[in-house]
């Protein structure tokens, strides 16, 4: 079940851009708490703490008690915005729950037995790497198990086989007969290699189409300009 972690915040009183980007210099991550019985807040919590946070084995589902001017919310992080390039926490929404309500969570899909798959050559190819579903806080799993040891061409493996990991009354929030695992037959070299000659030949057979002529005579261009001169 998803790991609980304490984290601090502070109240934030000076907003905007510039104020972020004091906090950031600061080591702090502007964010915001709102939900279940709690007004929203702007606040900001430790960088480093949040990192660990979320590092959990619980990953972004980590339950996090977010203590505030005394209370103490029960709270999972969404919205959780990062530097593109440095990977720096820059923002995030901190979403107060009841713990006997459902909320909805992507569940990771961890495959089991990947060496013993494919014996015949197959390739093994995983569609689905999380699963989406409905479930209470506490009961949150950190992740799904799937084997796929023994699987040859052609077997598919869906949704529906992780039924029996799901915690009592949740509810998966996708169609269960969508597909996670297929394994598919190997293309060998000649095969792709005539794959792509085809594509290439289909593309060199296309004949450009050369807009306002017609049987190669040159389109009335009469007017021409017309409203380049209107205002």
């Amino acid at each position: 079940m998803a790991d609980q972690v304490q984290l601090h915040a502070e109240p934030r009183t000076d907003l905007g851009k510039n104020a972020s980007g004091r906090l950031r210099g600061r080591g702090r991550v502007p964010a915001i708490l709102y939900g279940y019985q709690v007004e929203p807040t702007t606040v900001h919590v430790d960088a480093l703490e949040l990192y660990h946070a979320l590092h959990t084995e619980a990953g972004s589902n980590a339950l996090i008690r977010l203590e505030l001017d005394g209370d103490t919310h029960l709270t999972v992080a969404r919205d959780h915005q990062r530097h593109p390039v440095k990977g720096d926490s820059l923002h995030v929404d901190f979403l107060a729950v009841d713990r006997d309500s459902q909320i909805a969570v992507d569940i990771p899909v961890h495959l089991v037995g990947e060496e013993d798959a494919a014996d015949d050559g197959g390739v093994l190819n995983q569609i689905l790497y999380t699963v989406p579903i409905l479930v209470k806080p506490l009961d949150v799993p950190n992740y799904f198990d799937l084997s796929v040891e023994g699987l040859e061409i052609g077997d598919v493996l869906r949704v529906e086989q992780l039924a029996d990991q799901l915690p009592e009354g949740a509810e998966f929030d996708i169609d269960t007969e969508r597909t996670v695992v297929t394994i598919n037959a190997p293309i060998s070299e000649e095969e792709l290699e005539a794959l792509e000659e085809g594509v290439d030949a289909g593309a060199d057979d296309e004949e450009p189409e050369v807009v306002g002529e017609s049987d190669g005579e040159p389109a009335d261009d009469a007017g021409s300009g017309d409203a380049d001169d209107e205002d």
